[in-house]
């Protein structure tokens, strides 16, 4: 029986020419189709509720009548769980799943001084809502075919966390690794689909752990936002050399990536890089 696999972007840094908002945040919405049977999830949820409900407006997204599986949010900067409150509004209860350091008290030291960053709502206000938090830091099968991949080994030297970084311990700041950093995994006939929210732990080290979670070495698309935007060329030009390797069938750069990486991936990848704006769709069918 046929499956489609529909990935709608929600919330991006791009907009085209439509009523979409364009923001600093990610979210995305899944959509499977097997059958008879739909599910739906939604990745991250930007960066402001208004944008989310002013953007599934759009899209023709109701709350109400696409009920969804579970919130999952890649990790726990403001930019992914802004928007948090408006699903909440309109369908409670919900499962939040994330990693539980999602909630830590997050920062980037700038010179002008260190700014918060973390998700801008407390755990118990968010409860209060309606969010029933399921907490993963192992790989976790969230229905057949389809992953979180916990917690994501840090094998690759090129790609560290800032020491910008940091989150509160205590009346400490330390270095943030940014642990609760997770990707989703779609095992598909047609190789993997992995979605990444920022790819703080790497996107090389998240595809291969992707890879080893599924057991599957093929790569259909690696779809979301890498972190490179401010990087520098040695970084960028190593992940790219490893990126060529593991040979995505497409790449859907979004959010952070950065235009030098998606210059580069353009270079390398040709057609197969899909720049798609807020509104735009990804599709797959089986």
């Amino acid at each position: 029986m046929e499956k489609n696999i529909k990935l709608g972007i929600l919330a991006n840094n791009i907009v085209g020419e439509s009523d979409y908002l364009a923001e600093h945040g990610l979210a995305i919405i899944i959509q499977i189709q097997d059958g008879e049977k739909q599910e739906n999830y939604l990745l991250d949820c930007g960066k402001n509720f208004s944008t989310l409900q002013h953007n599934m407006t759009v899209y023709g997204i109701d709350p109400k009548s696409l009920p969804l599986g579970a919130i999952i949010l890649s990790h726990g900067h403001y930019d992914h769980t802004g928007g948090l409150p408006y699903y909440l509004k309109e369908i409670k209860p919900i499962e939040v799943i994330c990693h539980p350091a999602l909630l830590n008290k997050k920062y980037r030291v700038y010179p002008a001084g260190r700014v918060d960053i973390g998700i801008p709502w407390e755990k118990g206000k968010l409860k209060s809502m309606g969010a029933k938090f399921v907490y993963k830091t192992h790989a976790y099968q969230i229905f057949p075919d389809f992953w979180i991949s916990g917690e994501i080994p840090r094998h690759s030297a090129y790609e560290k966390i800032d020491e910008s970084y940091q989150q509160r311990a205590v009346v400490s700041y330390i270095h943030d690794d940014i642990h609760d950093d997770m990707c989703l995994i779609l095992n598909t006939v047609k190789g993997l689909i992995i979605l990444l929210g920022c790819g703080h732990a790497g996107p090389i080290n998240s595809i291969k752990h992707s890879m080893r979670i599924i057991d599957n070495n093929k790569i259909y698309a690696i779809v979301g936002g890498m972190h490179l935007q401010h990087s520098a060329d040695e970084k960028i030009n190593k992940i790219m050399e490893n990126m060529i390797t593991l040979n995505p069938g497409y790449l859907v750069p979004l959010h952070c990536t950065g235009l030098a990486t998606i210059n580069k991936m353009l270079n390398a990848f040709k057609d197969r890089v899909k720049l798609l704006n807020v509104g735009d769709t990804f599709e797959l069918d089986e």
